[in-house]
């Protein structure tokens, strides 16, 4: 009986490894043949294709180091607050600058320090080392061990998860199977190395490890820094905002996209998000300039 029942497992695991291989083919067919890993829309490409352009009004590598400090506290409340994190943005900026603690919950101002921390050790890897991070698997599984120390147990920092997890506020409802989870997780991986432009690649990357939650816990604070290595690593500032408003256009975009796979509300905040930085920057209306580029020829006011 048990013999059996081993064999059954044996089939069962030697199915989806099938199964697996199948889906990877129809992928390489999309992406090669059928050209369908577009992200952007058409008017989000053009959109895109300014800002790329126009990063050189304030690269990455063009930011002095106390702009450093200042992007790598906003970007710690950012990420913090869309968790639920309490903190205010000066209790925020009073912990990661001076220490000072406020009288909040412990794991509020360890979230903090760890999302502080681990980003401000990439920045200064990619940028003043000037180093490319490779995205892998072995990155993610670190990213996740330093932004969740003392915040999960040793068992399961930096481990795709075995147990079940939930998502509230959405009616999906991540895949369970600890063999489903690790291969899609190695797609997730292998189709962001086949996207060339950045902006689509950490959009993808975010959206589609959010979705996955391959972690216990903490896979959306790993995510958006996932999104902002790979903009670092092209020397374009990550996406991060102190605006209320912003924090909720980014849930709804990401349950959207968790429910119904559709990457333009979030590809739109995102976008949005790049322009206003860019914006902060520069003398000229960027869309504006944007407008008048893409006016026909000859076409008058």
């Amino acid at each position: 009986m048990k013999e059996k029942n081993f064999l059954l497992s044996l089939k069962d695991k030697f199915l989806k490894i099938l199964l697996y291989i199948i889906v990877r083919f129809f992928i390489f067919v999309s992406l090669y043949i059928f050209n369908l890993m577009d992200i952007f829309n058409k008017q989000q490409k053009v959109l895109a294709d300014f800002i790329l352009e126009n990063n050189n009004i304030m690269p990455l590598s063009k930011l002095y180091s106390s702009e450093i400090k200042e992007l790598a506290v906003a970007w710690a409340y950012y990420s913090g607050k869309i968790e639920g994190n309490t903190y205010t943005f000066v209790e925020t900026e009073n912990l990661l600058k001076d220490g000072i603690t406020a009288p909040r919950r412990y794991e509020d101002a360890k979230e903090l320090k760890n999302l502080y921390n681990t980003f401000i050790a990439e920045i200064d890897y990619i940028n003043k080392g000037k180093n490319i991070e490779v995205i892998d698997e072995k990155l993610l599984f670190r990213l996740h061990t330093t932004l969740m120390q003392d915040l999960v147990s040793d068992e399961e920092k930096g481990v795709l998860r075995t147990r079940a997890v939930g998502i509230t506020g959405t009616t999906y409802k991540p895949m369970n199977s600890h063999l489903d989870i690790r291969m899609k997780f190695s797609e997730i991986l292998y189709e962001q190395d086949q996207i060339s432009n950045p902006l689509e690649r950490a959009i993808y990357l975010h959206c589609n490890i959010a979705k996955l939650q391959p972690f216990i816990d903490g896979n959306k604070r790993t995510s958006r820094l996932l999104e902002s290595i790979v903009l670092m690593n092209e020397d374009i500032a990550p996406v991060f905002s102190t605006n209320e408003k912003d924090f909720k256009d980014y849930r709804n975009a990401l349950v959207n996209f968790y429910e119904t796979g559709n990457y333009e509300p979030y590809a739109d905040y995102f976008l949005n998000r790049k322009i206003a930085f860019l914006q902060h920057f520069s003398n000229e209306n960027l869309l504006e300039k944007l407008e008048e580029q893409n006016r026909p020829r000859g076409f008058k006011r």
